[in-house]
C-alpha cells in the first residue's frame, strides 16, 4: 500500500511552507537605584525577513530587520488614591529599522517607533483591579486608549470590563 493522493475532491492543492529564520538577539535587565525603576533592553537582528514589495515579480523582497525594545517600570505609592497598594507604571518603546527598505514596500519605514504606557493598581485585597494602557504609533500617527477594570470573586472566577478607544487616520 503506497501513498495515495486524491485531488479530484478539491479545487486545487495548497502548500503551507515555514521558512527557517535566523534571529540573533541580546537582552538585559537591571534596577536603577536613583529613580527606583527597573529597566529592560532587548535587541534583535533578523536576517532576510520577507516583505511585500510591489516592484518585484513575486511581490516579495528580503530585508534585514533590526529591533530594539526599551522597557521601564516603577511601582509607586500614591497615598491619596490608594494608601495600601502601589500603582504600577510601565512604559515600553519599540524601535524597528528595515535595512534595505524601499518605497515599493507595503509597510512603512525604514524607521518604525511604537510606544506604550500602562498604569494599574489593586483595591480590596487585589479583588478590584483597574488599569489603563496608552498606545501610540509614531509612523502612522495613530494610537489607542485601553481602559479596563476587573473584579475577582474567588481565585478562579473573575469579570473584566474593558474598552478600546482608537484614533488615527486610514492607511
Amino acid at each position: 500500500f503506497g501513498r495515495t493522493d486524491f485531488d479530484w475532491h478539491q479545487s486545487g492543492v495548497g502548500v503551507l511552507q515555514y521558512e527557517k529564520r535566523n534571529v540573533l538577539g541580546f537582552s538585559t535587565d537591571f534596577a536603577e537605584d536613583t529613580t527606583k525603576s527597573n529597566w529592560g533592553i532587548e535587541t534583535t537582528w533578523i536576517e532576510g525577513n520577507p516583505f511585500e514589495d510591489n516592484d518585484e515579480f513575486d511581490r516579495l523582497s528580503d530585508s534585514d530587520t533590526f529591533n530594539l525594545t526599551v522597557s521601564v517600570d516603577r511601582p509607586t505609592f500614591i497615598n491619596i488614591l490608594n494608601p495600601q497598594r502601589t500603582f504600577f507604571f510601565n512604559s515600553q518603546w519599540f524601535f524597528q529599522y528595515i535595512g534595505s527598505h524601499q518605497d515599493s514596500y507595503t509597510v512603512p519605514g525604514p524607521w518604525n517607533v511604537l510606544a506604550t504606557f500602562h498604569v494599574d493598581t489593586g483595591y480590596f485585597r487585589d479583588r478590584l483591579l483597574p488599569g489603563v494602557t496608552l498606545v501610540y504609533d509614531f509612523q502612522s500617527r495613530s494610537g489607542a486608549i485601553l481602559p479596563e477594570i476587573a473584579y475577582r470573586f474567588p481565585e478562579n472566577l473573575s469579570v473584566t470590563l474593558s474598552a478600546g478607544i482608537f484614533s488615527g487616520r486610514w492607511q
